[in-house]
């Protein structure tokens, strides 16, 4: 694997690296592995640095990965949430949402979210699983955000937003154990085919009011 960073020259002379490339490379070797697969000798390679400058530059595996987590969700703020308030249809900007997921589901190698991957594999850590809550509670206020500009029924925003929370857990669990087999595709399509009803209810429902 090529080395993302190297030592500097002289002895005695700090390890020099860039921080965001050795992250990107942490993030994709911990989505791709999973936390507790990735051994040290892994990120060795990966990071191209030695145990000693990963600890000192990071202080634990754990840290480490947290770091990967933030500039994780950063991506997917992003490249995915952002497109919630793109649209200022509600139900139409969730539908896109979704179309768009299926496509960065395929784009990034039907690895799943590398989140939710956590929240399987790692729900006996209390560290991780606070900031696995946090992200969870971060896309379903997202959903509700953008579902509230056009639903105006609390319960059926509530509802339908913990539902497509649910889809979007369901969609990345489906990515990383089908794999390319169309599965994700479908789900996508199924989710918005039941957003558009939903739409076409909000709509008849405001007209028998009006």
């Amino acid at each position: 694997m090529v080395s993302v960073a190297q030592d500097s020259a002289g002895r005695g002379r700090p390890r020099t690296f860039d921080e965001e490339v050795v992250l990107g490379a942490a993030m994709d070797l911990f989505w791709e592995r999973g936390y507790r697969a990735t051994t040290t000798r892994d990120l060795e390679a990966a990071l191209g640095m030695s145990q000693p400058s990963i600890y000192n530059a990071f202080g634990s595996k754990q840290v480490l990965l947290l770091r990967a987590v933030e500039k994780y969700e950063e991506r997917v703020e992003t490249e995915l949430l952002s497109l919630l308030d793109d649209v200022g249809d509600g139900y139409e900007a969730v539908s896109l949402f979704f179309r768009e997921l299926a496509d960065w589901v395929a784009k990034n190698k039907y690895r799943g979210c590398l989140v939710v991957n956590l929240m399987a594999a790692e729900v006996d850590d209390p560290v991780i699983a606070d900031r696995v809550r946090d992200y969870r509670a971060k896309i379903r206020s997202a959903l509700v955000a953008a579902i509230e500009r056009t639903e105006h029924r609390p319960e059926l925003v509530t509802a339908r937003s913990d539902l497509l929370l649910a889809a979007v857990l369901g969609l990345h669990i489906t990515a990383r154990t089908a794999g390319a087999t169309g599965e994700v595709s479908a789900m996508a399509s199924g989710i918005q085919t039941q957003v558009a009803a939903w739409r076409n209810d909000q709509l008849a429902a405001a007209a028998a009011q009006g």
